[in-house]
């Protein structure tokens, strides 16, 4: 059988990530890679990882999500036909393909799920617009595809309550035990300063913008702790907005602001950090908390229904809106070490259950043979 596996979604960030560590597998574990046709977004580390391959079948498409969805529309049923596919898996979304070919589709959203959370606040005009239009389409998707894989649980039920959906699959993330450490740039901190990290983009639903309101009681209380965030320099708007409430906090000494990290300089940036924050309202899962357990860190995560499904007792939990909450408990467990060191052994544990990349690929493929054989 010929498997389509759609990576035209993933184009920078953590979901590039996951899918290149599925086609490293592939070719690591010495797959026939003759079964299988990619189709990759243009420019994408994916693209270049697989260009070095031969005599495989591989199509760039470009990084607009409307040529790519025109592309799956207009020349979709030409290339199933061409490459005889017998089934499409995209790992994140779901691409236009003619419903000849069965698709099946990773799920890496979820406040669709949640449609009693207003997750667009702060969102307005045209930009909210946008945002909705997205969400209609995601949930059109989830319809449309034979079958869906999910990451978390609790949404997976979601899913099934809400949208009555009838074949899905749970596949926990994996982890990728490999981490290359190139040097990474890093302003001068003092030992005298706990480092906090904020791994993220500007995105609102990171709450990033309690930063100055978190650091502004830490110096209230006489103590030293310091955030970084990766977000970059050249979103003007959002980097403009996060310095002026620093700056309006007095707490403009107490941030750097690092920019994008390198997936070969992740290592070095989390052996700077003391506590890796994931203030999110709502995720489907983030490898923040893979990587938190991983390196042994500290992970102070909302106090949300959707997190306490997955960390269980491998984080600190905090109100996500209250700086004062999560001050006092991260006070209150810098003065335990017992406590401390066993929310760190928690995770740890936790993340022993989680697959390799090798297990996850071998579930997720004999999934989708499965799907085809009985269909």
């Amino acid at each position: 059988m010929k498997i389509l596996i759609n990576l035209a979604t993933l184009k920078n960030g953590g979901g590039q990530n996951v899918g290149l560590n599925f086609v490293k597998c592939l070719i690591i574990e010495h797959y026939d890679l003759s079964e299988f046709l990619f189709v990759v977004s243009s420019g994408s580390l994916i693209e270049e990882e697989l260009s070095k391959c031969r005599y495989i079948d591989i199509i760039s498409v470009s990084k607009n999500p409307l040529k790519r969805m025109a592309f799956e529309l207009f020349r979709g049923k030409k290339i199933i036909k061409k490459y005889n596919i017998d089934i499409i898996y995209t790992l994140f979304g779901l691409g236009l393909y003619p419903k000849c070919c069965l698709q099946v589709s990773g799920s890496a959203d979820s406040n669709i799920f949640f449609p009693d959370i207003n997750f667009w606040e702060g969102y307005t005009g045209f930009s909210r617009i946008k945002k909705i239009i997205v969400d209609k389409y995601r949930i059109y998707a989830l319809r449309r595809a034979h079958s869906i894989i999910f990451e978390n649980e609790l949404i997976l039920e979601k899913a099934i309550e809400l949208f009555q959906l009838e074949n899905v699959f749970f596949s926990k993330p994996s982890i990728n035990p490999d981490f290359p450490c190139d040097p990474l740039e890093f302003p001068f901190i003092s030992s005298e300063f706990k480092i906090g990290l904020f791994f993220c983009s500007w995105q609102k639903n990171k709450n990033y913008m309690l930063i100055p309101e978190i650091l502004h009681e830490f110096k209230n209380r006489g103590i030293k702790f310091h955030i970084v965030i990766t977000a970059p320099k050249s979103d003007l708007k959002s980097y403009n907005e996060f310095i002026l409430k620093i700056n309006s906090f007095n707490v403009s000494d107490l941030v750097t602001v690092l920019g994008p990290v390198k997936k070969t300089q992740i290592k070095a940036l989390y052996e700077k950090a003391d506590y890796v924050f994931l203030l999110s309202k709502l995720e489907s899962f983030s490898n923040n908390i893979i990587e938190s357990w991983f390196f042994k860190k500290v992970l102070v995560i909302s106090d949300e229904k959707w997190a306490n499904a997955i960390c269980k007792e491998g984080a600190l939990y905090v109100d996500r809106d209250n700086p004062l909450d999560i001050v006092e408990k991260i006070q209150s467990l810098e003065r335990s070490s017992k406590q401390k060191s066993s929310i760190i052994a928690k995770g740890n544990q936790i993340l022993k259950t989680y697959p390799s990349i090798k297990e996850k690929v071998e579930l997720e493929l004999k999934y989708i043979r499965s799907l085809h054989e009985f269909n």
